[in-house]
């Protein structure tokens, strides 16, 4: 029996190893080209995406420029219509509030008498109370 040690004097090789190092590099290819494609293929739905969206945006600022150019315009109409046709007469609201001596003007009783009530003519009946003439 053998124990350990020994004789013969053998020699270690190095095993060959490129050929593995070739196929993990064409396996890394095409791991990295089938990665690229699909980044390649979104890359370009988002570019188109974003030129769609650059367009809708253009044609959106273009409706709203020309809305207010319309906008403008009926307002410009609506000025020159208003300086033809001058200020609208004062409403009936707007007379200032009857106060003080104008309320009786031309009608009524006037001085101390204005301030009185009056009783009514027959005061003696059950029933009456205060009647304001």
């Amino acid at each position: 029996m053998c124990s350990g040690g020994g004789g013969g004097g053998g020699t270690i090789t190095m095993p060959d190893t490129d050929a593995y190092d070739r196929q993990l590099d064409r396996q890394l290819q095409a791991m990295q080209s089938q990665y690229d494609g699909k980044m390649q293929l979104a890359q370009g739905r988002l570019n188109s995406t974003l030129r769609e969206q650059a367009k809708v945006l253009g044609e959106l600022e273009d409706y709203r420029t020309q809305r207010a150019e319309e906008v403008a315009s009926v307002e410009a109409e609506a000025r020159r219509m208003a300086n033809i046709v001058g200020p609208p007469p004062p409403e009936e609201s707007a007379k200032a509030p009857v106060v003080g001596r104008d309320r009786f003007s031309g009608s009524g009783r006037k001085g101390k008498r204005a301030l009185r009530i009056g009783r009514a003519a027959n005061s003696s009946s059950q029933g009456t109370g205060l009647n304001i003439t």
